[in-house]
């Protein structure tokens, strides 16, 4: 628990910037248009929480790799719509930008599992080489 609250954190600190930045971007082409600051904090809060969350679920060892990727996309899924709850239509008022949305959303969960790959290949040829210094020893 004490790992995801120390990832939660970290996530938070990213996720609110980034919030708070396209706010102020959004607030810049259109001056007129009012943000609740209200819910861009419960936003934040709440997409922070499902990214930790999907990363702890993708990290785990125990488990099938295959479903806990499948697991980790669909838990930050509903991320999407809490962002359009916290800016409203400026946001969402092209259908381009959902796309755009997903299209990023792919390249780094890609990346995500880019990295697992490495990192699980890695561990296989650190076993793989324990295996055979073991069998070396046991020979002798």
């Amino acid at each position: 628990m004490k790992t995801y609250f120390k990832l939660y954190a970290y996530i938070y600190a990213i996720v609110s910037l980034v919030v708070f930045i396209l706010a102020l971007g959004i607030l810049r082409v259109y001056p007129d248009f009012s943000l609740s600051i209200r819910s861009l904090f419960w936003g934040s809060i709440i997409i922070s929480l499902l990214l930790a969350l999907s990363i702890r679920v993708f990290k785990k060892t125990w488990g099938n790799g295959v479903v806990n990727v499948i697991l980790g996309y669909l838990i930050i899924l509903p991320a999407i719509y809490v962002i359009k709850q916290m800016y409203g239509t400026v946001l969402f008022r092209r259908t381009f930008v959902i796309y755009l949305l997903g299209l990023i959303y792919a390249i780094i969960y890609s990346f995500v599992i880019l990295y697992a790959s490495y990192r699980n290949k890695k561990e296989e040829s650190k076993l793989n080489e324990l295996i055979k210094d073991q069998g070396e020893t046991n020979e002798e």
